[in-house]
């Protein structure tokens, strides 16, 4: 045909056949995530009414804390006692069974196997460092039951320090006493156990006191309803981003020109919902940059079902002057298609974007490996009409 093409062959296989795929950037997945713009709103939808849903139906919790100042340790020997409280024990016991069961009994009246058991779980017990406080939180499903629930905590803790501390110095002052029945009168420390004996038995036994007793607390622990709401709509567009991709990945019809570029490895002309004299500026366009502005040949307008539209040939015709354009069938087989676009030097194939996204690239792929180089062109309507 003595055309440009024929004297260029390495350059118009290089431009036209081509592999080369642009790496995806996130200006690219940010198109494909607006594009699939129902599948994103369907999907945030979903995902906040169902957050918004469980937050409502969610049992409330309700968090309030009593305030203990630890009485010192009793004396039980010659020592002044004092300050010599391990706070550490102390935080044991205020959590501990024991304590929970007696709470349990002065709230219910009698023995309460579950609700010592929420006591238990529901509980925690803490101490500031370097203090002789103890800080009781108890968390229930309403605001007085939770005050409730603390404050009785903190009086059967007092109640339980108050009774080892009486049974401690019971027992030491039985030992002191049978100390004493062994001792002779004139013995030389029969008197310092007498001292001790008598400061046992003037102590007091004051395990300590409630020095802030738990209130309703006014709201629910954990995160309201507008914390629950943002969480569920950031993490709605989270996943109604990765559902979008998904779909536009996986989705069967060719849809977007980029689609066939990334499988098929060469530009597509962007048709959609355009005039014959743009799609035929936009091929014109495509044609230079693969060929150079110069180039001339014989060129078939054509698509996989049937022939084209006439006023698009007539188009191209009149803005490519050094190209011959001539209407083409490439509807049929893969082979019939090669054999119609072997007689020309480079073919515009008319992609439906309602089509099959499989078929279409290996349409495109067939014919780009014969003699013909291809331009797919993606049309928003019927790419042609059956002969």
């Amino acid at each position: 045909m003595g055309s440009f093409l024929d004297t260029q062959p390495s350059r118009r296989r290089e431009r036209a056949g081509s592999r080369a795929v642009v790496p995806l950037d996130m200006g690219h997945v940010l198109t494909r995530v607006i594009r699939r713009w129902p599948t994103v709103l369907i999907t945030t939808a979903l995902v906040l009414a169902l957050v918004l849903a469980v937050s409502a139906l969610a049992p409330r919790t309700y968090r309030a804390t009593a305030s203990v100042s630890v009485g010192p340790a009793l004396p039980i020997t010659g020592t002044s006692g004092g300050s010599d409280v391990d706070m550490p024990t102390e935080v044991a016991v205020a959590g501990s069974r024991v304590v929970a069961e007696q709470a349990a009994r002065n709230l219910s009246g009698g023995d309460d196997v579950d609700l010592a058991r929420q006591l238990l779980e529901n509980t925690e017990v803490s101490s500031p460092s370097q203090s002789m406080v103890l800080r009781i939180a108890t968390e229930a499903n309403s605001g007085r039951e939770a005050s409730d629930r603390a404050n009785a905590l903190a009086e059967a803790y007092l109640d339980d320090r108050a009774d080892s501390a009486k049974v401690r110095a019971q027992q030491a002052a039985d030992s002191l006493k049978d100390s004493l029945g062994t001792m002779s009168e004139d013995d030389p420390s029969r008197a310092t156990l007498q001292e001790a004996l008598a400061r046992i038995q003037a102590s007091s036994h004051w395990p300590g006191r409630v020095i802030s007793s738990a209130v309703p607390p006014p709201a629910a622990a954990g995160p309201g309803m507008p914390t629950a709401a943002l969480a569920g709509l950031v993490g709605g567009l989270m996943l109604a981003a990765l559902a979008a991709l998904v779909r536009d990945r996986r989705a069967a019809s060719v849809g977007f020109p980029d689609r066939l570029e990334e499988r098929c490895g060469i530009s597509t002309v962007d048709a959609r919902g355009v005039s014959a004299e743009h799609v035929a500026a936009r091929v014109v366009v495509a044609l230079d940059e693969r060929y150079g502005t110069s180039s001339s040949g014989v060129l078939a307008v054509g698509a996989p079902e049937g022939l084209p539209d006439q006023d698009l040939v007539a188009e191209l015709q009149r803005q490519l002057e050094a190209w011959t354009v001539t209407g083409t069938d490439l509807a049929g087989s893969l082979a019939r298609q090669r054999a119609a676009a072997s007689s020309y030097d480079a073919v515009v194939l008319l992609v439906a974007a309602h089509g099959d996204l499989a078929r279409a690239v290996t349409t495109v792929g067939s014919l780009d490996r014969g003699r013909a180089g291809v331009v797919p062109v993606l049309c928003s309507g019927p790419a042609g009409a059956r002969s």
